[in-house]
């Protein structure tokens, strides 16, 4: 009862702990979740302002439970972009603060780009030298991150972003460097989807530079990378781009040309419905435009212009007001109207002020200058104030753009600085470590090469009996064919001799009127003259061979082959190819061969049980061909265990740099084929230079 009642009660307590190591993942979890939907809703456009600030004071307090930094600032990313879309700065501020210090302090450096391209973002405006410090932090970052799959773009967006925030500051030449730089950036990393709209902006910097044929260059290459755009996009892409050239046209005077393609762009009904705006932008560029041209239908015009302004008013777009009003103050010059093109003129300079549309202001208040005679030095005055203004303006962001890029280099030159002191001392750790290894090394390659002595010591006696063995073959064929000579001389000088005496002798007993010693001696004629014929060829056959030439190599292959076939029985035949020339082959390589065939051969007697073997010797390109067949029981290759014999075939086939095939199975015999390069590596000492020259001169 005792033990029972010990194993429910400790049976509880693992259950609580459980329980209780349980809990914090479980509200971890639940925190994880909560925030997913608050972060939904504040995302949601049906939600007023205050409703979406207060989600997001909610999703702040909780994120304080959560452990992971790496989770904080994927959540802070999202949260501040958040507050800066409904217009909250102080928290955007904030929470961008907060999220860079944490993902610099854990080395996230994709989560730190982000913050500081949202603040490029907030500043590109306001304060553009701001906003280009920021999105050039954004690109080092980016450089420095291992980017998630969706994030591999970002590198080249903050390039175009920081070529916008130039070309808004009229520093062209800027802009089209940094376009450049993205262009490149994206074709590397086969971006296409990118490239249309960084090939236009690269156009538009053009225009600013007054480099219209390269502007239109860079429109109609821009129009190639269409097709990677997204499906549903790639129609409007298309007109924008036609609008861009038609655009360009009109900069460069060509206003007949820019007519013509704005027709074409209204000629497309669908425009008017898919972007009303662009619609209305291009009503009042044609009228423009066959104003320039020298069209006359001013009633055409002015509808044009009217039916633009009615658009953009529809949309609420002020902005563009001041252009169309422009607009109808030159065709109201062209009608001889001064009045109206006074009024229409003036209009257009106020909605510039209050849009704070720079560019149109001034070209408003230069057309006042012509057309309102009565307040010329006034517009004048103020043309010439406003210019300076802008320039200088546009001069101090310019400075603060190329001192931004120098703070930029100086940083990178202090951390290549540091980068090298670390070199160094890695360097000269990594020397250290070396050294303690070369002693090491040392130690244990001295006692590796008194046993590679010992060893080597082995092989050059092998290959002394070898050659010795080589040396005394040689000298035993040459004594061979000095006695095949002899014999030779002796047959035709002396039996041959003789027996012509003979046939002679014989023919002069003919004289016998006897018919039987007729036939008899006639015969005997007959035999004498048939041995003499075989005596002849004999003769011939020995001398012959007297003087040709035998290579002691091969020599040595046929003894051997010949003395296993008569020593086990075995019937041996060999065979080799009789125009290379064996003997000038490496006396190691024939050392080796010649051990691999009696290898293979003793192996045949011990294991095969067959009655015949052949050995051929061939080439094959720069290849030496050993092939070795029998006809005995075989074996399974796969199966077969590896002898002392076959392993030291393969070790020597090995040391040559060859290959080996064996071919066998149950009962079809063996053969076995082994390739060798004719050309061997030759040894690196003198000394064993040496030895093997002096080895191949006695072989």
């Amino acid at each position: 009862m005792q033990k029972l009642f010990f194993l429910l009660a400790l049976s509880c307590l693992i259950f609580s702990c459980q329980n209780k190591n349980s809990s914090p993942r479980t509200s971890a979890s639940t925190s994880k979740d909560s925030i997913s939907i608050w972060l939904s809703e504040a995302r949601d456009n049906s939600n007023s302002k205050e409703k979406k600030r207060e989600l997001l004071d909610k999703i702040l307090r909780k994120s304080e439970t959560l452990n992971s930094d790496t989770t904080r600032t994927k959540l802070f990313s999202k949260v501040s972009l958040a507050y800066k879309r409904i217009g909250d700065s102080t928290k955007f501020k904030k929470v961008n603060a907060d999220l860079r210090n944490i993902a610099s302090e854990i080395g996230d450096y994709q989560s730190l780009g982000e913050a500081y391209w949202d603040l490029g973002n907030y500043y590109k405006y306001a304060q553009p030298d701001s906003a280009y410090f920021y999105y050039k932090e954004a690109y080092d970052n980016f450089f420095k991150a291992d980017l998630s799959e969706g994030a591999k773009e970002y590198p080249g967006r903050m390039l175009y972003a920081m070529a916008k925030v130039k070309d808004r500051n009229r520093d062209y030449v800027g802009a089209e460097k940094h376009a450049v730089d993205a262009i490149n950036f994206y074709k590397e990393k086969n971006i296409n989807s990118r490239l249309f709209s960084t090939y236009t902006f690269l156009a538009t910097t053009q225009n600013g530079l007054n480099n219209f044929e390269k502007a239109i260059q860079y429109h109609k290459l821009a129009r190639d990378y269409i097709k990677y755009r997204p499906k549903e996009s790639q129609s409007l892409d298309s007109i924008y781009n036609n609008v861009n050239i038609a655009n360009t046209y009109s900069r460069n005077d060509h206003y007949s040309k820019s007519s013509k393609v704005y027709e074409e762009i209204l000629a497309d009904d669908s425009l008017q419905t898919k972007d009303s705006r662009t619609y209305g932008k291009v009503l009042a560029s044609l009228a423009y435009n066959k104003l320039k041209s020298g069209d006359t239908d001013y009633d055409n015009m002015a509808n044009l212009i009217d039916k633009s302004t009615k658009v953009l008013d529809s949309l609420g777009d002020t902005y563009h007001q001041a252009r169309n009003q422009e607009f109808l103050a030159e065709l109201m010059i062209a009608r001889h109207d001064t009045a109206k093109a006074v009024q229409a003129a003036s209009e257009a300079k106020e909605i510039a002020q209050q849009t704070n549309n720079n560019d149109r202001l001034l070209s408003s208040v230069q057309l006042l200058t012509k057309i309102d005679r009565p307040n010329s030095a006034q517009h004048a005055q103020y043309y010439f104030a406003l210019s300076d203004s802008l320039q200088t303006q546009e001069r101090n962001i310019r400075d603060k753009f190329a001192r931004i890029e120098m703070e930029t280099d100086e940083v990178i030159q202090e951390n290549e600085a540091l980068a090298r002191q670390k070199k160094i001392w890695a360097g000269i750790a990594f020397g250290l470590m070396l050294m303690a290894i070369a002693t090491y090394i040392i130690i244990t390659q001295r006692a590796h090469n008194q046993r590679l002595r010992f060893e080597q010591s082995q092989q050059e006696a092998n290959q002394e009996i070898y050659g010795l063995m080589l040396n005394q073959q040689g000298k035993l064929q040459e004594g061979k064919q000095l006695e095949q000579k002899r014999i030779s001389e002796e047959l035709h000088d002396g039996i041959l001799g003789q027996m012509l005496g003979i046939r002679l002798i014989l023919s002069g007993l003919n004289e016998r009127d006897d018919e039987a010693a007729i036939a008899q001696r006639a015969e005997l004629i007959e035999k004498l003259q048939e041995l003499e014929e075989e005596i002849r060829t004999i003769s011939h056959e020995l001398n012959d061979a007297s003087y040709q030439k035998i290579h002691n190599f091969i020599l040595a292959i046929e003894d051997l082959v010949k003395t296993i076939g008569e020593s086990s029985g075995i019937q041996n035949s060999f065979s080799y190819e009789k125009n290379e020339d064996w003997d000038a082959l490496q006396g190691e390589l024939k050392i080796n061969m010649y051990r691999i065939v009696q290898e293979c051969l003793q192996n045949c007697v011990k294991h095969a049980q067959c009655e015949n073997v052949t050995v051929n010797l061939g080439t094959e390109s720069k290849l030496l061909e050993l092939t070795i067949a029998d006809d005995g029981k075989g074996f399974d290759v796969k199966k077969a265990k590896k002898g002392i014999g076959l392993k030291n075939i393969t070790s020597r086939v090995d040391k040559l740099s060859g290959t080996l095939l064996i071919e066998s199975s149950k009962g079809n015999g063996t053969t076995v084929r082994i390739k060798i390069p004719k050309e061997q590596k030759r040894n690196n000492s003198i000394e064993e230079r040496k030895n093997a020259s002096r080895k191949l001169q006695e072989a």
